[in-house]
């Protein structure tokens, strides 16, 4: 007989679905495994929390778990030499073959619903629309076929269209038996009503800054303290959101967008449009999100300081308190909130129209120069 082809395995990836680790949420893992232990385990869960803090990697966690349970009258687990999961923890080494099917995307019994890109143009979608949940509908009409449950993943809910969640809202009135449907969710008061009230909920809660700052210092210890630092004071106690501005050098991009507000009233032109042209350049898309989203975590910051006269512990960037201080005295602060929503709508023409970011980002911060007139 000739020799069997040797299988290759396919590397492991990075990303939600290839971490096994979940930092800070203990609470979470044990009051799922309870529900799952008593044999009372809801259809549905809502898993909710600050963006980047481990809602998917969560949801992956769960759903691994889940699909590795033998079917009923297979003593020696799904794959006869793989030991059975525990029902004392969701962890799972990445050596299990059910780890590589859901990482993968391979796992017969297993679906993610999430944005998909527009075959007309290309790009990713900016909303999850009904015909792929309709998808999703077709898959849960099908017998499990390695597991005895199916698992869905929306990642994320916020994306639903209309259309699309009042789909999935029949889903969730009424469920597959065998069937666990998990949906993230960033801001889960903006979901219909009647999904959040077919949900179980789970809240996964900001991670202290001590242990984000702990997990950072492992991770990158060639990175400066200070900018560890600055990565976790921007993010909130989301540990994703502190390695995503680590990995896209977002602390740098944070001094820049500093030392540009610090000059204001009178912008300083030249910073202005450096910085234009760095965002504005060819597949910058990436890091003019982010400038994005810290100019808007910054003006957050702006005007919980100046409702509350609280005194942050660290300045982001060099004379930031002063920056605040004249912002107040030349504008109430609704005013400065109104701006920012302006400002904001602007920014998402960008992405949904295609809009020139170098364009987008000046008339911004003009608007924002404007407030000082």
């Amino acid at each position: 007989m000739p020799p069997r082809a040797k299988v290759i395995e396919p590397p492991v990836e990075t990303g939600p679905a290839w971490v096994e680790r979940l930092i800070g949420h203990d609470a979470a893992e044990q009051t799922f495994l309870k529900a799952f232990a008593a044999g009372r385990l809801p259809h549905a869960w809502l898993i909710s929390g600050p963006r980047g803090v481990g809602k998917a990697t969560f949801a992956y966690r769960i759903a691994r778990f889940l699909l590795a349970q033998p079917m009923q009258g297979e003593a020696g687990g799904l794959f006869g030499a793989e030991a059975p999961v525990v029902s004392t923890t969701l962890d799972m080494p990445r050596e299990h073959r059910v780890f590589r099917q859901v990482g993968q995307q391979a796992h017969p019994d297993f679906r993610l619903l999430e944005r998909t890109p527009n075959p007309k143009t290309g790009r990713m979608r900016s909303e999850i629309i009904i015909d792929d949940v309709r998808g999703i509908i077709d898959f849960l009409h099908l017998k499990a076929a390695a597991s005895p449950w199916r698992v869905v993943i929306v990642d994320s809910a916020d994306d639903l269209n209309r259309n699309a969640a009042n789909a999935l809202l029949k889903v969730l009135e009424e469920p597959s038996s065998n069937t666990v449907l998990l949906l993230l969710s960033h801001a889960p008061q903006a979901l219909l009503p009647t999904i959040r009230s077919r949900c179980r909920k789970l809240v996964l809660q900001p991670l202290p800054r001590d242990l984000a700052a702990a997990e950072l210092a492992a991770r990158y210890p060639e990175i400066k303290a200070q900018d560890r630092e600055l990565a976790v004071a921007t993010a909130g106690g989301s540990l994703g959101q502190a390695i995503r501005i680590i990995e896209r050098d977002g602390v740098g991009l944070l001094r820049e967008i500093g030392a540009l507000l610090a000059s204001w009233p009178k912008l300083d032109a030249g910073l202005l449009h450096k910085l234009g042209d760095k965002l504005g350049g060819r597949d910058q898309d990436a890091q003019f999100d982010l400038a994005v989203e810290l100019l808007g975590w910054w003006f957050a910051r702006m005007a919980r300081i100046a409702a509350t006269g609280e005194r942050p512990e660290i300045q982001l960037f060099e004379g930031e308190m002063a920056l605040i201080s004249r912002m107040q005295a030349a504008a109430s602060l609704d005013r400065w909130l109104a701006l920012w929503e302006k400002v904001s709508r602007l920014f998402d023409r960008v992405r949904s129209v295609n809009l020139d970011r170098k364009q987008a980002w000046v008339a911004g911060f003009l608007a924002i120069e404007g407030m000082g007139r």
